[in-house]
């Protein structure tokens, strides 16, 4: 991994399995191309692409041409084929065994090394599409998209699937056309439809689809996913309330951060709501999660008392922090995304001296979108607040300032 970071071997478009980058990273760029298309009053047609058993069909001799091409070579390169090839499979069922088969294709899954050896064989795909087109990759999650104006850019970005088909064949590799996903990102009334095909078959048009654990809806609303958000926490919390309301308050409070918040707040800077409804119906789960760990049911009680006394935030404000937090991150390079969309402003007596302009939002989808919201943040942040020396100290210093 050392060889790949000095010698930038590894692709832009690829956000798994990499140091200072995340499903958060690749959630943060991806999104905001789509919302600032649609403040353009443009089109984006997505195609989320599904790869048919990935890792399982690695084949190992391009493989190993591949790690050669990418410069492991020599005894790394003798070590790695030693510990892929030699290895062999069978099937257990109801005491009878399959002969033994040698496994001639695939990465080690579980190991250290295997993940890294698909990043490097998957490299080379975005190479394969033109630069109109945006490809994405987190590890196998690959998605294509691009700008549509007219049917024209839709033929293109078709071609463009021609070339990943190609990918395909060269690598031997192979996209599973009935679960690839097709997505018209706009606001148009009217947006332009022109079917896409894998291998023949044409792709699924869906109005939502997830993508790394967010439901992204053709029109950029999150109501979909906070409410399949608030659905999942609810249940978790409810089993824990059958299951260890006896438990101590201290344990019952742990169960509900470790195992009930962290579904709300999974991807939650670019989600962020700003409407009361989609904010009241997330604040309602931990409300709820406040009287179990409470033991407290009475409806004459202050639920506001027992969150104090718990020492919990709203969870608005922690999706404040959640996004200043990376604010930083972005301001001091210490994520992959690019701080092209920070502006510096002109020097002024207000203020601290890392304020950028906040990009102007035709659309509440943009206006709401992480880097115009969360600039408007960063920007009234106090300057010794700003200028903390550590992400560590960042959060100590943050933490009594968002009280909004």
């Amino acid at each position: 991994m050392r060889h790949c970071d000095n010698h930038n071997v590894l692709t832009d478009a690829q956000h798994g399995f990499r140091k200072r980058r995340s499903c958060e990273t690749q959630l943060v760029i991806t999104l905001q191309d789509l919302a600032s298309n649609i403040d353009h009053k443009g089109q984006t047609d997505i195609i989320l692409l599904d790869f048919s058993k990935a890792f399982d069909k690695v084949p190992h001799q391009r493989l190993l041409r591949k790690l050669q091409h990418c410069g492991v070579r020599g005894h790394t390169h003798k070590w790695i084929l030693d510990f892929i090839r030699g290895r062999e499979q069978r099937v257990v069922l109801g005491g009878c065994s399959s002969r033994i088969a040698p496994v001639t294709s695939g990465v080690p899954q579980g190991s250290v090394l295997g993940p890294l050896l698909f990043l490097l064989f998957i490299n080379d795909l975005p190479n394969y599409i033109s630069n109109h087109s945006t490809v994405r990759l987190f590890a196998d999650d690959c998605i294509l998209y691009r700008d549509i104006r007219s049917s024209t850019d839709a033929s293109l970005l078709q071609e463009d699937l021609d070339c990943l088909q190609r990918w395909e064949q060269d690598w031997l590799m192979e996209f599973h056309p009935h679960k690839c996903q097709v997505i018209h990102v706009t606001t148009k009334r009217a947006p332009i439809r022109v079917p896409y095909n894998i291998h023949g078959h044409q792709l699924e048009e869906v109005e939502s689809a997830k993508y790394l654990g967010l439901t992204i809806h053709h029109k950029l609303d999150w109501n979909t996913h906070i409410g399949s958000t608030c659905k999942k926490a609810n249940s978790t919390r409810a089993f824990l309330q059958r299951n260890i309301s006896k438990c101590p308050t201290k344990i019952k409070a742990l169960c509900y951060t470790t195992l009930v918040r962290p579904v709300m707040e999974y991807g939650s800077i670019i989600w962020d709501p700003h409407t009361a409804y989609n904010i009241r119906q997330l604040e309602m789960v931990q409300r709820r999660s406040a009287r179990f760990v409470m033991g407290d049911y009475h409806t004459t009680s202050s639920v506001s008392s027992m969150m104090t006394a718990l020492h919990w935030q709203t969870l608005q404000e922690r999706r404040a922090q959640a996004k200043m937090t990376m604010m930083y991150r972005i301001v001091n390079n210490l994520v992959d995304i690019p701080s092209s969309q920070l502006t510096p402003t002109a020097v002024s007596i207000r203020g601290h001296s890392q304020r950028y302009l906040v990009p102007y939002a035709r659309t509440s989808i943009y206006q709401y979108s992480f880097f115009p919201d969360s600039i408007r943040k960063w920007n009234s942040l106090p300057k010794t607040v700003v200028a903390s020396s550590s992400i560590d100290a960042f959060k100590g210093a943050l933490q009594p300032t968002h009280q909004k």
